[in-house]
């Protein structure tokens, strides 16, 4: 793990001198799973944003004895999505997938935007770039020298789900152990699962296997300590398998609470999210932050961006076993609020008595539609993030229809991000696999969300008999906007989201 301070401050010296430390290979892995499709979906950032016309792609098929099958070069040029179907490019058993971009010019972040999407006619997963191969020692340096836990993992156990951990090894074969616990409010309970895993190949842990004493319907956190792996940025993929091997799966994300890193004063850490009122709303913070004592706020604004809810979820003490788990519709039913007067809902977390506040607040993100739940990795935002003069928006995100799926999207304005404007003026543009397909100009109030319903926006995509991924930008003149996504196949109503990039 790199301490936040140490991410703000390289940030701050590339902003200084584009040239320091310049960035020339981005990459990522693609795990191939069983009884799915691997694949990924990407927008031309590259291009999009930094005009770089010169992107050279390499996808590499790794067999599951560690050793290359074979490389394909693809040139990335042009202004639209790039989509590219892992599974079947080589006849071959295939463990992962390595993707790799190189540029002349400086990328800035070794992680791509890119997305990973395995689906059936029953699911699609998708999750952002979550481990790669390092560029060099001296990153392995950067990187990999504050070891933490991984954490901020779902747990659901009962007949029909389990909860999987999945485990990659790195460019060195892996043998050792992760190391498990799951703690609860009256036990922790934990087990050392053994590793002999060849480069690049990976192993799944079912932890209904490996915690049959666990009853079904336990409520508990999840910490894994994984063993050291040189030249490799590792996360666990994690989330819930049915019994028909149907997923929903995020990655995992630090375990802070060994960790002590706070901002220098005691300014609440906030984000704002789309309130979906066809969809189920929640949140789930595990106490996994630097050691600290916080209270938990959740908020509402209104169509206008008016704050008009707001209501303690609880207290957060980390390191603990007990964690704030929040059904959003419910609370607010509750209060008997006309969710379709609800265009958002807010995080806040404020430290109690001389508490400090760390600087990562890691949380889970819920939407639903009815089967296997979205949860979507994110981070509340605190005011002493940098914020670089003259900062503009620029997001994007994916977009799943057709196939048998559907997409709930939205663009917002986070108020608390930027409190100094009443609004946005977004240009949205969508691309598709042809280049673009439409542009629009949209008013965003701050503290609000403009939500989209993918089959109503493109529906000449709807019977189409495989998915198609779009992909949604937006500008503005000023920063604040972000896109958030949730996608579920319109007959078992398994569901996966993600945030934008």
């Amino acid at each position: 793990m790199k301490k936040f301070k140490e991410v703000e401050l390289t940030r701050k010296k590339y902003h200084r001198d584009p040239s320091l430390n310049s960035v020339h290979r981005s990459s990522l892995m693609v795990p191939e799973l069983d009884d799915c499709i691997a694949e990924i979906s990407f927008l031309n950032h590259f291009l999009i944003k930094r005009n770089h016309k010169k992107i050279a792609c390499i996808i590499t098929a790794i067999g599951k004895d560690g050793k290359k099958i074979e490389s394909r070069l693809h040139h990335i040029d042009q202004p639209k999505v790039y989509v590219f179907t892992l599974t079947g490019i080589v006849e071959e058993p295939v463990s992962n997938y390595m993707i790799e971009f190189f540029s002349p010019d400086n990328l800035f972040i070794p992680f791509p935007a890119v997305m990973v999407n395995h689906r059936n006619n029953k699911f699609l997963n998708q999750v952002h770039s979550f481990n790669r191969v390092l560029n060099d020692i001296f990153e392995d340096d950067d990187i990999n020298k504050n070891p933490v836990k991984e954490s901020s993992v779902d747990l659901i156990l009962n007949e029909n789900t389990d909860t999987c951990l999945l485990f990659t090894a790195g460019p060195i074969d892996c043998k050792g152990s992760l190391e498990i616990e799951i703690g609860t409010t009256s036990k922790t309970y934990r087990t050392v699962k053994a590793l002999d895993v060849p480069r690049f190949g990976y192993q799944k842990i079912s932890l209904r296997e490996n915690f049959k004493e666990l009853p079904d319907g336990v409520k508990g956190i999840i910490k894994a300590k994984q063993p050291n792996q040189l030249l490799f940025y590792g996360r666990l993929i994690s989330g819930q398998w049915l019994n028909d091997k149907t997923f929903s799966a995020n990655h995992s994300y630090y375990d802070s609470s060994t960790t002590e890193e706070y901002w220098d004063d005691t300014k609440p850490s906030d984000r704002q999210y789309p309130f979906f009122p066809n969809f189920k709303n929640g949140m789930k913070i595990y106490p996994i932050l630097s050691p600290s004592k916080l209270e938990i706020i959740l908020y509402a604004n209104s169509n206008h961006g008016e704050e008009i809810f707001s209501q303690k979820v609880g207290t957060l003490t980390s390191p603990s076993n007990e964690f704030v788990d929040t059904d959003i519709n419910t609370i607010f039913e509750n209060a008997e609020i006309d969710i379709s007067d609800i265009s958002s809902f807010g995080i806040r977390a404020q430290v109690i008595n001389d508490s400090k506040m760390p600087t990562r607040v890691g949380h889970q993100l819920i939407y639903g539609a009815g089967s296997l739940n979205s949860s979507i990795n994110v981070v509340l935002k605190n005011p002493n993030v940098f914020a670089a003069k003259g900062k503009k928006s620029m997001k994007w995100g994916q977009i799943v229809v057709g196939g048998g799926f559907d997409t709930f999207f939205a663009i917002t304005a986070d108020s608390k991000e930027n409190k100094e404007i009443t609004k946005h003026v977004a240009n949205i543009t969508f691309y598709d696999k042809n280049g673009k397909l439409e542009e629009r100009k949209v008013d965003v109030l701050n503290g609000t969300s403009v939500k989209f319903e993918a089959s109503n926006e493109f529906k000449e995509f709807i019977d189409y008999e495989k998915p198609e991924y779009i992909w949604c930008s937006i500008d503005s003149e000023n920063y604040g906007l972000n896109f958030f996504a949730s996608t579920y196949n319109t007959k078992t109503k398994h569901c996966s989201g993600d945030h934008g990039f």
